[in-house]
């Protein structure tokens, strides 16, 4: 594959030192509007994309820019018949020569992001017209067919003008080739849009509507896009940011040109890349573009095609699997280490056996030394609630809390838990906002003493004990459940979370937090937390770097630290939330999306084809009449509506009750860099250029300008 064959404006990397040209880039931002409200960072110039001046543009005036186009083209959606998936050359015109001869005028087209082919014939006006040409094509040995539609601009109704509206209401008429901004301070603001370095161009266009450029220089777009991609709050990680501000500086040097029929290079979407102007970039990422200035990913010479994906569940696959293409670089690597990095801590006090009496008030209380570690064994938390088990805590509490020290006496007249609440002077905001009707609500005769129901409803309305727990023998677990959860409405020791790194420090679960050091190595109480929440103290662990923790800062430093066992396993990739997922679909869904694509009429049954990583190369959907259609590639997932190809079913229910239960993995096309796992490797030391170059096999990151 040569990629020059395919890129009129081609940097090629290490040769030449780029042009002012090639230095800039041309996005486009919309299509689709006939009108936008732009204003400039210090004022500017309006000027004619010939560069005749227009007008001056003072420091923040607003101005219209409107095409009077007399109505939108009359476009139109056409229904075509893809044959096949993405090919090379060669098969693409054996499948033509093959179409030729049932009478067939195909057409092969390009697709630069793969450097493949795919083969279409037919031009429908309705999806449904497709189907006598399906039935033919698929009785003729085509198996993988697959209805696309495309969106076509009509004959653009004549246009007035185009004009420019000032604050003052005065109407410019612009010159019909187009405009273009230019601020003194380099920052154009559009409306509903957002802030862009550079110029940003208008022009009519085809479907009658407003084309919007911004041309900007190369480094300031990837500042852009790298943010959108992988933005610095989800991945605050340096060397992630720069792996993925080398593969979007690729992309754009490789793709150059890619849409200049529109009138600009590239999408600001995920079509190409997402592009949020001045508005989406952030220091980090600033910093990562900044460090990798100029660097490309080459392969012999050349730029590479730099796909990349959100998250591949579990594995990357080769590009020949979803578009087609022969690149050697894109080839499927896992995204699991081979020793997945630990760091061991310790913990003093592992009570064995059961502990499904375990929750996280208990722990709250451990932690500030309110209930002794004697006291956590399930014997002890399995008998009555009694005063003398509570004495101490209620004692270390009211004290930690600055109020008088317990009554033990007046346990005998009330309840335990409305000793507690009258201790901590829960009885004070009870008096004409607790009705009887609330108490007869929330515990009906449980409590009959008439002084005591409103603080009883009080409780149970603030979920401190609940309506169940009134009843039966409280056991000293509900007891001190229910003390923690009052203290918590007086005070709030909130447990931190953030993420164990490589040297055993935490970044905390907030925007722009540094890392820090844990509050000790070891701990009173070490604590797992199981996918379903359960919880464990056990004597030692060894966290995974990348996994969660929790703890409980306090004077003195944290006496204890929770390990979240993450529910996306071990993987570089486990950080994206789609990372896991289901998806749920009826018959009806399912049979609708089908027939949209190939006609089926029914659907007898799904045949998966997967590869060593549990992806799925082909899918076959087997009709009612036992046909079978196949999908290969990316038309895998859009035809079942899933986030990527990992995946299996079951079904359930029948007849029209018939569901499709989907269980899967990833996010995207699963070629090239895994975004997520980029972060992960990050985590545990790999540098930008060793990232990059396990997701692109064989590559070189060169100095292009």
């Amino acid at each position: 594959m040569n990629p020059r064959a395919f890129l009129p404006f081609l940097l090629v990397a290490g040769l030449a030192q780029p042009t002012a040209a090639q230095s800039t880039v041309r996005i486009g931002l919309s299509t689709e509007a006939v009108e936008w409200l732009v204003a400039m960072d210090g004022g500017g110039e309006l000027v004619a994309r010939s560069g005749r001046l227009v007008m001056k543009v003072r420091d923040g005036e607003k101005v219209r820019i409107w095409w009077d186009s007399r109505g939108e083209a009359d476009s139109r959606d056409e229904y075509r018949i893809r044959v096949g998936g993405d090919m090379s050359a060669a098969a693409a015109a054996e499948v033509m020569k093959k179409l030729q001869g049932l009478g067939e005028q195909p057409e092969k087209i390009f697709v630069p992001d793969g450097a493949s082919w795919k083969v279409l014939t037919g031009h429908f006006a309705k999806a449904e017209d497709t189907e006598e040409i399906l039935q033919k094509l698929g009785g003729s040995g085509f198996s993988e067919l697959w209805v696309s539609s495309e969106h076509l601009p009509g004959k653009p109704r004549k246009g007035r003008a185009l004009y420019a509206v000032t604050e003052r209401y005065e109407r410019r008429a612009l010159p019909a080739e187009g405009v273009l901004f230019r601020s003194k301070n380099g920052s154009v603001q559009l409306f509903g849009k957002g802030r862009y370095r550079g110029t940003v161009e208008f022009f009519p266009n085809g479907d009658g509507r407003l084309t919007v450029v911004n041309q900007v220089a190369l480094e300031d777009y990837v500042r852009g896009v790298v943010p959108r991609e992988m933005g610095a709050n989800e991945y605050p990680n340096v060397e992630a940011l720069k792996a993925q501000a080398v593969a979007a500086r690729t992309y754009v040097v490789a793709n150059r040109g890619k849409r200049k029929n529109a009138g600009f290079d590239l999408l600001d979407t995920p079509v190409d890349q997402v592009y949020g102007g001045k508005d989406g970039e952030q220091p980090l990422a600033d910093r990562a573009v900044l460090e990798t200035t100029g660097l490309i990913a080459t392969y012999n010479g050349a730029p590479i095609q730099a796909l990349f994906t959100a998250d591949s569940g579990g594995a990357t696959v080769d590009n020949s699997y979803v578009f087609g293409g022969p690149q050697p670089y894109l080839k499927g690597v896992s995204n699991y280490p081979d020793k997945p990095m630990s760091i061991p801590f310790k913990g003093a006090v592992d009570p064995g056996g059961d502990q499904s009496w375990l929750n996280l008030e208990l722990l709250r209380l451990s932690a500030f030394g309110i209930i002794l570690p004697d006291i956590l064994t399930s014997e002890k938390m399995e008998q009555p609630l009694r005063i003398g088990d509570l004495a101490g805590p209620m004692a270390r509490l009211a004290e930690r809390l600055g109020l008088p020290a317990p009554e033990r006496s007046l346990a005998k007249d009330l309840q335990l838990y409305l000793w507690m609440a009258r201790t901590l002077g829960f009885d004070r905001v009870v008096d004409g906002m607790e009705r009887t009707q609330d108490a007869d609500y929330f515990v009906g005769a449980v409590i009959s003493k008439p002084a005591d129901r409103p603080l009883a409803a009080f409780l149970a309305r603030r979920g401190i004990v609940t309506t169940a727990m009134w009843n039966g023998q409280p056991t000293l677990r509900d007891g001190l459940s229910a003390l923690s959860r009052m203290w918590q409405e007086l005070e709030s020791p909130e447990l931190v979370e953030g993420t164990i790194l490589r040297d055993g420090t935490v970044r905390r679960k907030v925007i722009g937090a540094v890392p820090e050091s844990l509050p000790l190595a070891s701990f009173l109480f070490l604590a797992e937390e199981s996918v379903g929440g359960q919880l464990r103290l056990v004597s030692e662990a060894r966290i995974q770097v990348g996994d969660r923790v929790k703890w409980m800062p306090r004077e003195g430093g944290s006496r204890l630290l929770i390990r979240r066992l993450d529910p996306d396993g071990a993987a570089w990739d486990r950080y994206n939330p789609t990372a896991h997922w289901k998806v749920e679909l009826k018959d009806s869904e399912l049979l609708a999306r089908v027939k949209s694509r190939v006609g089926a009429s029914g659907i007898r049954a799904l045949e998966l084809e997967h590869n060593e990583h549990g992806r799925v190369l082909k899918l076959t959907v087997r009709g009612a009449n036992g046909v079978g259609h196949e999908f290969t590639g990316m038309r895998i997932r859009a035809l079942l509506g899933l986030k990527d190809n990992v995946f299996r079913y079951l079904t359930v229910g029948t007849g029209d009750k018939k569901r499709w239960i989907f269980y899967g993995r990833g996010w995207g096309h699963a070629v090239g860099m895994d975004q997520t796992g980029a972060y992960g490797m990050a985590l545990e030391g790999y540098t930008f250029d060793q990232i990059l170059k396990r997701y692109y096999r064989g590559v070189e990151i060169t100095k292009a300008y």
